[in-house]
């Protein structure tokens, strides 16, 4: 079955839902793991040319000799796609997720620009490498991430077990509630590391399909096929153990389409990115498919796919974070078992709300959003 939802108008039960599912008394506590990289960015605004449309051009025609843009310099920020995860993690439940951060956030300890970042938003972190570096060069629509990506390769299962010790990481599997894994694009080695969690896990007595495991694998044009091609083959034994989300940006998912038969790449209208979630559904042994294009966002699972529209920003303050807070929704949707309508409704208004804003909203601010959303008196700034 294929639902396509034009309108956040065409979604008044699930509204309601969502506001019967996140009051003050129902918000559950979580508890949980995410990993596993750790970036440093730099972030640069474009002025001029300022959007990408421009830019592209410009480069193409300056080959050869050379060219000056204006920018504007906006300093230093944590950055990766987990700790940004696991800050909007904390941020929506409102302190009441219990998250342990594992990833590349330090040499020995935890660097300064991390301490300050994740201060009160995680309750353990695990550092196993320095963290890497990006250059995001931030357009008005989209941005380019020039990145360094030396440290990624210290990710390992052997540096995992070096840091925390089979107990602790014992002790973190028996009681979560969820694994959040993203960034696998840019960490050669961090396959043998979901892997092992979800293997464990099952070896710990954990009930299957107890744990809801996220993954997003960020841009990943530069893995070679046979990279793709095992990351599908340890997909199943992950799903076995637990209940597997799989998430895209719509230009990742083209690419996945194309490695499994689809010809998707430029068709950004719902119905075609519907049916790309469907096909990569059929493709990957997961359950559930998301795709989160700017416009809004697709879920495919074994009985159904559905598209459901998003808050869309014209000229975003910020997008770099965008996709972590969409994955943060769409989690703690379904934490809370929300339906996958609810679910990528509320991955779609976290991000849209990070945009305008800078900052990830708390449930009681999501749901007001959501309302006036819904009224058509979306504002661009918040």
């Amino acid at each position: 079955m294929k639902k396509i939802y034009d309108s956040i108008q065409d979604l008044d039960e699930t509204l309601s839902d969502l506001h019967s599912a996140l009051t003050e008394d129902s918000i559950r506590s979580t508890k949980g793991l995410v990993g596993f990289d750790g970036f440093v960015d730099t972030f640069i605004r474009m002025r001029n040319p300022a959007s990408m449309e421009e830019f592209g051009p410009k480069v193409a025609a300056a080959a050869g000799i050379a060219a000056s843009y204006s920018v504007k310099h906006q300093g230093d920020k944590f950055g990766g796609n987990g700790p940004l995860f696991a800050a909007a993690l904390h941020d929506l439940f409102h302190g009441k997720a219990d998250v342990s951060y594992i990833g590349a956030l330090g040499k020995d300890q935890v660097d300064p620009i991390f301490a300050d970042a994740l201060e009160g938003k995680t309750s353990k972190i695990f550092t196993l490498a320095p963290p890497a570096h990006s250059d995001c060069l931030e357009f008005s629509d989209g941005k380019i991430m020039l990145g360094d990506f030396d440290a990624c390769d210290e990710i390992t299962l052997d540096r995992l077990l070096e840091v925390m010790g089979q107990e602790e990481i014992d002790s973190q599997l028996r009681s979560c509630d969820f694994i959040s894994a993203v960034n696998w694009g840019k960490l050669p080695y961090v396959g043998d590391i979901w892997s092992y969690l979800a293997s464990r896990s099952a070896e710990l007595s954990r009930t299957p399909k107890e744990i809801l495991f996220f993954m997003d694998l960020a841009e990943f044009e530069h893995r070679d096929s046979a990279d793709v091609q095992k990351l599908q083959d340890r997909l199943g034994a992950i799903t076995r153990q637990c209940t597997t989300l799989l998430s895209f940006n719509l230009k990742e998912a083209w690419q996945m389409g194309d490695r499994v038969g689809g010809d998707f790449k430029g068709k950004k209208d719902p119905e075609s990115v519907c049916a790309l979630a469907a096909l990569l559904r059929e493709h990957l042994d997961v359950d559930k498919i998301i795709i989160h294009p700017n416009s809004g966002a697709a879920c495919a699972t074994a009985e159904q796919s559905i598209y459901v529209p998003g808050p869309h920003c014209k000229e975003p303050l910020i997008s770099t974070g965008a996709g972590d807070n969409f994955g943060a929704g769409c989690l703690a949707a379904a934490l809370h078992g929300i339906d996958d309508i609810g679910m990528i409704l509320l991955g779609n208004a976290t991000s849209g709300y990070f945009v305008r804003s800078g900052r990830t909203p708390s449930f009681p601010q999501l749901l007001e959003f959501l309302d006036t959303w819904a009224q058509g008196t979306l504002p661009e700034r918040l």
